[in-house]
């Protein structure tokens, strides 16, 4: 039960960090403090060691949240802004690699939100011993594709709300496993 409220917490947090709670304050650092402490306490109470769960917080907060997820967020929907792509460490790589046709579509930008939260996830699998989280990544870049695509058949209005919400409640679920 403690796990499902974790989860609706993180969800919750995810749309604030997000943009999309305007009721509270819009400070990153403050957003961040929140989100660490109530990880950290969760992790706690699951009996972590104290080293294990700050150093997972720091990798849930400083780089599985915080890091920019450039523009590949949208899935092909945006207009194309080689800029925002850059600020993905790895598409320098990585483009030489993806065919000039496919660069800035729906396949490219579900590879991309892959690597970039699923790396992070990763780190903190391996530093909890917890198999679940390490497929946070695979998770939300799913969630992310799925959003966009209920929203290609109008479905929905926001997909992007509604990915950071579901995207957050299945990280917190996993994380918890």
């Amino acid at each position: 039960m403690l796990s499902v409220l974790y989860a609706c917490f993180e969800g919750v947090w995810r749309r604030w960090f997000g943009g999309g709670l305007d009721f509270l304050p819009n400070n990153r650092f403050f957003q961040h403090l929140i989100g660490f402490s109530v990880t950290f306490l969760m992790l706690h109470y699951l009996k972590y060691n104290i080293i294990c769960n700050i150093l997972a917080c720091l990798a849930l907060q400083g780089l599985y949240w915080a890091r920019s997820h450039g523009c590949c967020f949208d899935f092909g929907h945006g207009s194309v802004d080689e800029k925002r792509y850059e600020q993905l460490w790895y598409w320098k790589y990585l483009k030489k690699y993806i065919p000039e046709n496919m660069l800035h579509g729906y396949a490219c930008d579900f590879l991309l939100m892959n690597i970039r939260y699923t790396l992070p996830a990763i780190l903190m699998g391996i530093i909890l011993f917890n198999i679940p989280i390490m497929f946070a990544g695979l998770v939300l870049s799913g969630v992310y594709a799925l959003c966009w695509a209920c929203y290609d058949l109008g479905w929905t209005k926001n997909p992007t709300e509604n990915a950071e919400m579901l995207g957050g409640f299945l990280t917190g679920l996993l994380l918890t496993m």
